[in-house]
């Protein structure tokens, strides 16, 4: 909730990233981009709004403080398909419309939110502070970032998965979040004709990385030579998992949106917990144990809101 006395947010600018979703030109929220800015205007201000999308987006009505329209860099070729058909993402995408965003940011800190969420409070900013005991050696951020649970995964079809940290909020020092977005582009997957017949990416014949996961190991690899290097998407040994877990302890602050005072759209919304995602009470157990063994765990309200649903669905997920 809003204290009244904390009024002027001019230390902190918003980076909104992404398409244009003005009106109905998408299967999304109608306004949601328009929604974002307003919610912006009304949790945080006095802070500057920067929105960074494309050129040839229709932006009318929209009234950002800064409005970058960047040149599409267009899906990058990630796989082929038996017939020889290219498979596109929108790593390339997301980086230039996030970064590009993150160059003019002039302010010490700084959120980057996706165009199509908005804020429902600005409780990230107070929380941010609360959890001041970090382990020096793991410490790569300046501060700790504010990161959302929504799709920071845990298992994936019922395996535990590394470095899968969601990318739809972040809120921290700037050079900070810089770190985690300046990372070079993605060239096309150049198709392999002695492959010719055979599915194609980076991780064949293993299962590919999720997205998330191929941003992390990028951005982590340039911070940390010693980061792990994902060979498929459940490659959890012992010591990659054992590092992660360590990193996401001393670097981050993991929250439910409610906690944050984040908004999702519809599609994003899910009336119970999703099982396989990273909840605060797992990112709390891990400060516990990795920087400050005097806090307080609700162990009770884990196993009530997440533990026992995730035991049994993943139990399901095994089986099948």
């Amino acid at each position: 909730m809003i204290d009244n006395n904390l009024n002027d947010f001019s230390y902190i600018s918003v980076v909104i990233q992404g398409p244009v979703n003005s009106y109905q030109e998408r299967k999304q929220e109608e306004g949601v981009t328009k929604k974002c800015i307003e919610s912006i205007r009304r949790y945080l201000p006095g802070s500057k709004v920067i929105l960074s999308t494309w050129e040839g987006q229709n932006c009318e009505g929209l009234e950002p403080d800064i409005l970058l329209l960047n040149k599409d860099p267009g899906g990058n070729i990630v796989a082929y398909d038996e017939d020889g058909n290219s498979k596109k993402l929108n790593f390339n995408r997301q980086i230039v419309s996030t970064l590009e965003g993150l160059k003019i940011v002039k302010t010490p800190y700084v959120v980057k939110i996706r165009s199509d969420n908005f804020l429902t409070d600005n409780k990230f900013v107070f929380e941010q502070k609360k959890y001041s005991h970090r382990n020096s050696n793991d410490s790569v951020f300046d501060e700790r970032v504010v990161i959302n649970t929504s799709y920071f995964r845990l298992y994936a079809d019922g395996q535990e998965v590394i470095m899968h940290p969601s990318d739809f909020f972040h809120y921290g020092r700037t050079v900070d979040v810089i770190k985690i977005w300046d990372i070079p582009l993605f060239d096309d997957l150049v198709y392999d004709l002695d492959k010719k017949g055979l599915y194609q990416d980076n991780w064949s014949p293993y299962k590919s990385l999720h997205a998330e996961q191929v941003y992390c190991e990028r951005w982590l690899s340039l911070l940390d030579g010693n980061a792990p290097k994902l060979t498929h998407r459940y490659d959890n040994s012992y010591k990659n998992k054992k590092y992660w877990l360590r990193f996401i302890a001393s670097n981050f602050i993991i929250l439910e949106p409610e906690q944050i005072g984040l908004g999702l759209v519809k599609r994003f919304k899910k009336k119970i917990k999703r099982p396989n995602e990273f909840s605060y009470f797992d990112w709390l157990m891990l400060y516990k144990k990795y920087c400050d063994v005097n806090i307080k765990v609700p162990y009770a309200k884990f196993l009530l809101f997440v533990g026992i649903h995730r035991w049994i669905k993943i139990k399901i997920k095994r089986v099948i």
